[in-house]
């Protein structure tokens, strides 16, 4: 198999650059059917609304290849477009926790006092909540946005507005002087998702797209270092490639910006797609609390640890969010118990990849992640003083991409074929070889020959 590489010209290099079809992008709600009872300590009770389906088209911008150290860098951009024909309009009403309300006051309870009063009393003033959850379109809470008004003359709203001028809350963008716009995603749309550099591979292509910095930074400084962890280390690619060969105790390890982590999922079997031999994986977030290798994704290990099967982000985000399958689909079960409304399956909330090893392609991938709220009670903002401490699921998402059997065809042709007939010349020089060294040669050159990757790799 020729070397895969990332030189200028190259085709990998130009499918890798920018994928030329879009991935499908999912959005699935909780909506919240109870807010009152919430507010007044009531279980909460939610009913999954979507999709709300968009194209999303990846690539990268401002290449520059480092000769020296057979590198390129570059930014990482993904453009969303809606696709309401797919899935529902985005004018649809849904209820959620306020995003601003709930999500500042959380985060700041680990302050002084006195902190967590006057941000309370800023919110309120600039807020003015009747509740403690937004009903809104669901177009304006994840895209268009929700006005924030900043012309306010209060000490304690003028220290938070002074957060939107200073661009430090995740979200928001200015409208003018004194108001702003935030969204739970519209703000990532079409901009720069971090500056990754990678390597090319001309020499070992075993070491292709792999992530050597991220934003400069040969090394993540996030997490907590333990004694049998090493959660800050930049391991596989930026999941937009893999190697040829890739063996599955090697792992598809990728880098994950949004979730501040190097992730890689799980051998389960062996499948076959469209024909092809291929291996099945699973993602899981594992158990942070007994996995000697992932205690250093504790808030603080051994006292305060995620839930099995998901990771706390208030580390790399700073906000009060949990990760996990949806529906926590292979989570510790208390977390089921806590919220009305889920029903895990592996059919719907797995987070599967196919993978062909020998081509280093993805032929199918479902990428899933949940979003839920870290709840706590904050009793300087009356409406939410009474509050359970749950980890609410807030919504999640799904990438897909299938390639289809034309693809699929090619690959088979380009790759399989080709072994195939190697395999059927070396059993018949097997069998013939007490005919000599003349005839063993003759096969020997009739076998040899280089195979051409095809096909494409996808996201993880």
């Amino acid at each position: 198999m020729r070397s895969v590489n990332l030189k200028p010209g190259s085709e990998t290099r130009q499918m890798w650059e920018k994928l030329p079809f879009p991935m499908i992008f999912k959005i699935y709600i909780f909506n919240v059917t109870n807010a009152r009872e919430i507010e007044m300590g009531g279980k909460p009770k939610l009913q999954e609304v979507g999709p709300f389906v968009y194209e999303e088209w990846k690539d990268k911008y401002d290449l520059l290849d480092i000769e020296a150290e057979d590198a390129i860098s570059f930014n990482m951009r993904n453009t969303f477009k809606s696709r309401s024909d797919l899935g529902l309009t985005g004018e649809e009403l849904i209820t959620l926790p306020h995003p601003l309300l709930q999500f500042m006051t959380i985060a700041n309870l680990g302050q002084p006092a006195e902190t967590q009063a006057a941000v309370a009393l800023g919110l309120d003033l600039i807020l003015k909540p009747e509740s403690a959850f937004i009903t809104a379109k669901f177009s304006d809470l994840f895209y268009n946005g929700i006005e924030v008004n900043c012309a306010q003359e209060h000490a304690a709203a003028l220290a938070i507005c002074q957060q939107f001028q200073m661009g430090a809350v995740p979200g928001a963008i200015p409208l003018n002087a004194t108001h702003y716009s935030f969204s739970l995603m519209g703000a990532g749309n079409h901009t720069n998702a971090g500056r990754f550099k990678v390597s090319r591979s001309r020499a070992k292509k075993s070491s292709v797209g792999r992530v050597l910095s991220f934003n400069d930074a040969e090394q993540l400084q996030v997490w907590q270092e333990t004694n049998n962890g090493s959660c800050n280390i930049l391991r596989g690619t930026d999941g937009t490639i893999f190697a040829p060969y890739m063996r599955p105790q090697h792992g598809l390890w990728s880098y994950s910006a949004q979730l501040c982590r190097s992730l890689t999922p799980k051998l389960v079997g062996s499948t076959k797609y469209n024909q092809l031999p291929a291996k099945r994986y699973e993602l899981s977030f594992g158990s942070a609390s007994t996995e000697d290798d992932l205690n250093c994704y504790c808030t603080d290990y051994p006292i305060d640890c995620p839930a099995d099967g998901t990771m706390d982000l208030v580390r790399c985000s700073g906000t009060p969010l949990i990760a996990s399958l949806p529906h926590f689909y292979g989570a510790d079960e208390y977390l089921l118990e806590q919220v009305e409304g889920l029903a895990p399956t592996a059919a719907k909330h797995a987070s599967i990849l196919i993978f062909e090893q020998l081509s280093g392609s993805v032929l199918s991938v479902h990428n899933r992640l949940q979003f839920s709220l870290k709840v706590a009670p904050v009793k300087d903002v009356p409406l939410m003083s009474q509050l359970r401490a749950v980890a609410m699921p807030l919504f999640w998402i799904e990438e897909s991409l299938q390639l289809d059997e034309k693809i699929t065809q090619l690959l088979h042709k380009k790759i399989f074929a080709v072994l195939n007939a190697n395999n059927l010349f070396r059993w018949l020089a097997i069998g013939l070889g007490s005919l000599g060294c003349a005839l063993g040669a003759l096969f020997l050159h009739l076998t040899r020959s280089d195979v051409k990757r095809v096909g494409v790799s996808l996201p993880e």
